[in-house]
């Protein structure tokens, strides 16, 4: 089993300790007029609003750094770069930006409990001692086991218990507790059946777009709701992942006007398009090609040595495996 905490960093951007982050910059290495320039861009920033066609008075801006500067995410990156060390050895994290999730492996989720406890200490001292604020309503934990006998601890970041949530989504893809990826696919196809309403309305038998324009709208804004993130969940079931094929073949029906009897591959072959099946598994050797090429990836040492599988349903690098041999 795997227990798992997710942190919310509120306003992380517009948060950050400036003097804080300059101190990091010189660790870094940054001096001189590259620091001085850094200084002068952080500080005495100044903004105002426009109201009905009228300027409010100029506030001084004391914390954060600008959203949409070319060197603003570099500069929270050197900002949050010293978090991941001062977890406990042994806690696995990642952390894109803002966003940040803790986890520990362990046959008994009371001694997980107790691990992760004392990486959300280590955590809330560094958010303390560097200004950062976590969001305590939208930060959670969630425990991924098939046993129903375990049953997920509390953990705490300071005297605040965070809420279990058994469907977390982490930079937009939606796990379960059990991994079948049923909610995130489930998500995919609404949000992709909402984009292929437009498609819809622009198609005609005898009216409307024309079938590139309808092709490349569907491929623009309906087909990557359908495959964000597909490396992780494309070892869901079958009977999943048939529900994704269903919005193509609604795709490819809108595309060449034909009868809901006409074969699918006959529809493929028409306009051009990919089964969704094929590119996911294009996807996923892709994705594991990149693992192997990055040494220090995480990834990179599961791909040469895989663990051994437990379940029926295939891991990403079984399944990558298999599709190499295939």
């Amino acid at each position: 089993m795997v227990f798992a905490a997710w942190i919310d960093l509120q306003r992380a951007f517009d948060r950050v300790w400036t003097d804080g982050l300059l101190v990091k910059t010189q660790r870094c290495g940054v001096s001189g007029k590259m620091l001085s320039w850094i200084r002068s861009f952080l500080h005495n920033r100044r903004s105002r609003v426009t109201v009905s066609c009228r300027l409010s008075r100029r506030v001084l801006i004391r914390h954060g750094v600008p959203q949409g500067g070319v060197i603003s995410p570099t500069l929270f990156l050197i900002f949050i770069n010293n978090l991941l060390p001062e977890l406990p050895k042994g806690v696995k994290a990642a952390l894109y930006a803002d966003d940040l999730v803790m986890w520990w492996t362990e046959e008994h989720s009371s001694t997980a409990t107790y691990r992760l406890q004392l990486a959300a200490d280590k955590l809330a001292a560094w958010a303390d001692d560097w200004c950062v604020k976590i969001n305590l309503e939208k930060s959670t934990t969630t425990l991924f086991t098939l046993s129903p006998k375990q049953k997920p601890g509390v953990i705490k970041l300071g005297d605040t218990p965070l809420r279990n949530d058994d469907e977390p989504t982490y930079l937009g893809v939606t796990f379960d507790k059990r991994l079948t990826w049923k909610p995130q696919i489930q998500k995919a196809k609404n949000k992709a059946r909402r984009k292929l309403a437009i498609m819809r309305k622009l198609a005609g038998t005898n009216w409307g777009a024309s079938e590139k324009t309808l092709k490349t709208l569907y491929e623009g804004t309906v087909r990557p709701q359908l495959e964000y993130g597909a490396p992780a969940w494309s070892s869901a079931c079958k009977s999943n992942l048939q529900a994704l094929d269903k919005v193509q073949n609604q795709a490819l029906r809108i595309l060449t006007g034909a009868m809901r009897s006409t074969p699918i591959k006959t529809m493929e072959s028409l306009t051009g398009v990919q089964p969704l099946i094929t590119r996911r598994d294009t996807n996923t050797l892709i994705q594991a090609e990149k693992y192997k090429s990055l040494p220090k990836h995480p990834m990179n040492s599961r791909m040469e040595k895989p663990i051994k599988n437990r379940l029926k349903r295939s891991s990403f690098v079984h399944q990558s495996r298999s599709l190499k041999r295939q």
